[in-house]
């Protein structure tokens, strides 16, 4: 069969309910819900890390964190190991890596070169850019002030628009579609920043959404018992109590208006795309590494191992190409976002030459059946693992509240969320386990590990855990086989 080729459009921090496909009447994401109406979207997909770097390297690889310790922000793939794009160079394509990657160290000539033919990043986001340009303050003053750690920038300049990594990024992708400097079979890795905090985004899209419309569906976590302790730390840290709900949803409104901005870059993506001869032999998937707290609990960001499911919950569409049977519909399916190395494996005709673990979706484009019975997803660190931490900075950075969390156990203890379609269990190496009936309890404000109506159910998905950790747990590589050895079925 002739190759066909492969569009990732990967956002970073996209709220799995924040599609208005999926009944989210808040956002505007007309290209997202295009996408979903001549593909495939799945309802139900989820992360493996709610952190950048780890569930990158985990939906390149078909790893999940623990498979190789690809815990932490810091620790990318070891130069050697595989990933999606490796294979699909090895297996002939043309790749072309657009935007941020953060998972592999791109810096080295010999990985990079393995990776892909071409890379473009258009410019690396600063640390200033991330603080918003904050004059240095006082610890007195940065305590007096309760939006200093709340990520909240409000309306970029069009001057600053112009030179985002992303803008730079999409112009480029566009323009090598429209000039056909792009050669096939390719695979089009676009990558972006959006809609990352901190929340700030230019017009027409910082007005775009009605602030009117904006709701708040959880409480404060100073309001709930039994959850994480970084939760409560973190709340604290960023000093966030002098917030309004007004302030909240202000927050949210801006979110809002950055996935439109996304959304629009979907859009030019698909429009270049589809000028050219290539838009009906291309493979389309579109989904985010995790998500963001946006308000919910009064938090703003990420944690590193906490896993309610604005944090894990993503968005995930795959539009197949020509000749591949499917059926356009909102699948309903358990599924993680490493089941990708597979699902394209399969598409692109191509075999692992290296162990991993996830399932190929194909299986889905037709049929509603059962993909996973469980979905699962990690972080945090063990007892003297600060290798495993973020890194300590400056009460100065809006990243203290949660770097001065993780400073400490059990804040910062090794954690994973077991998770079907009615429940969600989470394993907490140092402090209370979690367990929540998600359909009495959909905002996970109950923590319900000690009801006795439920115990039934935590051990058998404590005893799923036990499995699904021996079976993956580590890695045998390839090259340790022995020359000439025969090796059986299974």
């Amino acid at each position: 069969m002739e190759k066909q080729n492969i569009l990732f459009f990967i956002a970073d921090q996209f709220r799995g309910d924040c599609l208005g496909f999926l009944g989210n009447e808040e956002v505007q994401t007309p290209n997202y819900d295009r996408l979903a109406k001549e593909g495939i979207a799945f309802e139900n997909a989820f992360c493996q890390n709610p952190v950048c770097v780890p569930s990158r390297c985990s939906f390149n690889t078909g790893w999940y964190p623990h498979s190789k310790g690809h815990r932490t922000i810091h620790y990318l793939l070891d130069k050697g190991d595989p990933s999606m794009m490796k294979s699909l160079k090895k297996a002939g394509y043309h790749v072309y890596l657009m935007g941020k990657s953060h998972y592999f160290h791109r810096k080295d000539e010999e990985e990079l070169k393995a990776t892909c033919d071409y890379e473009y990043i258009g410019r690396e986001v600063s640390t200033e850019e991330i603080h918003g340009g904050m004059k240095p303050l006082s610890k007195e003053e940065i305590q007096k002030d309760p939006f200093y750690y709340s990520f909240y920038n409000g309306e970029m300049s069009k001057e600053t628009a112009a030179r985002q990594q992303d803008d730079l990024v999409i112009n480029r992708v566009v323009e090598m579609l429209e000039n056909g400097e792009i050669q096939e079979p390719f695979c089009l890795y676009v990558s972006l920043n959006l809609p990352h905090p901190p929340y700030t985004i230019d017009e027409p899209w910082f007005s775009l959404i009605d602030r009117n419309k904006i709701t708040l569906k959880t409480k404060k976590i100073e309001e709930l018992k039994d959850k994480p302790a970084t939760l409560y730390s973190i709340r604290k840290n960023q000093n966030l109590y002098e917030l309004t709900d007004q302030d909240f949803k202000e927050i949210k409104a801006t979110y809002y208006g950055m996935i439109a901005k996304l959304d629009h870059q979907l859009g030019r993506v698909l429009d270049a795309l589809g000028k050219t001869p290539w838009l009906e032999n291309t493979h389309v998937l579109a989904f985010a590494d995790h998500g963001d707290f946006t308000g919910d609990y009064g938090l703003v960001e990420k944690t590193q191992n906490t896993f309610e499911d604005c944090l894990v919950h993503i968005p995930l569409i795959i539009r197949p190409a020509k000749n591949i049977p499917f059926q356009p519909r909102i699948c309903k399916a358990l599924v993680e976002l490493n089941d990708i190395p597979a699902t394209v494996s399969e598409l692109c005709q191509y075999e692992f030459d290296y162990t991993q673990f996830g399932q190929s979706l194909v299986h889905l484009f037709n049929t509603e059946e059962e993909h996973h019975s469980y979905v699962l997803s990690e972080g945090g660190r063990i007892k003297g693992e600060k290798q495993a931490m973020e890194g300590y900075s400056s009460y100065t950075s809006i990243y203290w509240p949660r770097l001065e969390s993780q400073n400490h156990l059990p804040d910062h203890t090794k954690a994973f969320m077991v998770r079907d379609h009615h429940y969600k269990y989470v394993y907490r190496l140092y402090e209370k386990d979690e367990f929540y009936d998600l359909t009495q309890d959909p905002y996970e404000e109950n923590n319900a590990i000690d009801d006795p109506a439920y115990q039934e159910k935590i051990h058998e998905m404590k005893e799923w855990l036990l499995k699904k950790l021996i079976e993956t747990t580590d890695v045998v590589a390839m090259d340790s086989m022995l020359p000439g050895r025969i090796y059986g079925d299974e």
